[in-house]
C-alpha cells in the first residue's frame, strides 16, 4: 500500500505543470523583447541627442516611441511567461495591473499614430502656416491628451469594476494535474464598443483621411511643380500656375543680411 502511494505521488510531482515552452521558445521571445526595448531607447536617445531632430513633428514620434518601450517593459514579458507556462504564474493582484498596461500601451499607440498622420497632414496641405498652428505648447496638449485619453480607457473601468477581471481556474490536465490559474478579463459589452470606437475606430479612419487627403495633396503639387518646368510664359500660364511661381520664388529668396 504504501508503495503505491508513493508511486502515485512520484507521478503526481512528475506532472505538476512546469514550463510548457521550450527552450528556443524562450529564447525567441527573450530575443523579442530585447529588441524592442533596445530600439525604442535608442531611437529615443537618438531624437534627444541631435539638436537638428529635436522638433515639433518628432515630438509625437517619441510619444509613440514610449508607449512601445512601455509594451517590451511592463506587457511583454508576463505575455512570454503565460506563454511557455500556459497559466498565470505572477502574483494575482499584477493581474488588472498588466491588462491596464496592456489597454493603455495599445490605445496610446494608435493615438499617437493618428496624432501624427495629423501633424503630416498640416504639414503638408499648408507648410507656411505649419509653424504658427503646431507650436511645442499645442504639441505637448495633444501628447498629454493622447495619454490621458488612454489611461482612462484602461485604468479607469478596471479600477471602476465596470467589468469582472477573475482568474479562470481550469485543469492543465484532465486527469492527473492540478487546476492552473489564467488572468482573463470580461469585458462589458458597452465598454468594448465605447472604448473600441474612441482608441480604434475613429483614429483608424482619422489616420486614413488624413494619409489619403496627403496624397492627393502630393500628386497635386507635383502635378503643378511639373508645369512650372515646361517654361511657358507668362501670357500661357495659369492664374494658379502663376500665383504657385510667384510663391515659389518669393519662398527661395534668401534672406539679407
Amino acid at each position: 500500500m504504501d508503495g503505491q502511494l508513493r508511486s502515485l505521488n512520484a507521478s503526481l510531482i512528475g506532472q505538476e505543470p512546469g514550463l510548457r515552452g521550450s527552450a528556443w521558445t524562450a529564447a525567441f521571445l527573450c530575443f523579442v523583447i530585447l529588441l524592442t526595448m533596445v530600439g525604442n531607447v535608442a531611437l529615443i536617445l537618438l531624437i534627444f541627442s541631435q539638436r537638428f531632430l529635436r522638433n515639433t513633428s518628432n515630438f509625437f514620434l517619441v510619444s509613440l516611441f514610449l508607449s512601445d518601450l512601455m509594451v517590451g517593459l511592463v506587457v511583454m514579458p508576463p505575455a512570454m511567461l503565460n506563454q511557455l507556462y500556459g497559466r498565470w504564474v505572477l502574483d494575482g493582484a499584477f493581474c488588472s495591473v498588466w491588462f491596464s498596461f496592456d489597454v493603455m500601451c495599445t490605445s496610446a499607440s494608435i493615438l499617437n499614430l493618428c496624432v501624427i498622420s495629423l501633424d503630416r497632414y498640416l504639414l503638408i496641405i499648408s507648410p507656411l502656416k505649419y509653424k504658427l498652428r503646431m507650436t511645442s505648447g499645442r504639441a505637448f496638449w495633444l501628447i498629454l491628451a493622447t495619454w490621458t485619453m488612454a489611461a482612462l480607457v484602461s485604468f479607469l473601468p478596471i479600477k471602476m469594476g465596470w467589468h469582472k477581471l477573475e482568474f479562470d481556474r481550469r485543469p492543465l490536465n484532465a486527469t492527473l494535474q492540478p487546476e492552473g490559474e489564467q488572468c482573463r478579463l470580461l469585458v462589458s459589452l458597452p465598454y468594448a464598443l465605447i472604448a473600441s470606437g474612441l482608441t480604434f475606430f475613429l483614429p483608424s479612419v482619422a489616420i486614413l483621411f488624413t494619409y489619403c487627403r496627403i496624397l492627393l495633396a502630393a500628386r497635386k503639387q507635383a502635378l503643378q511643380v511639373a508645369s512650372l518646368t515646361n517654361n511657358k510664359p507668362l501670357s500661357e500660364q495659369t492664374p494658379q500656375q502663376s500665383k504657385l511661381l510667384k510663391g515659389h520664388i518669393v519662398t527661395k529668396t534668401p534672406k539679407s543680411d
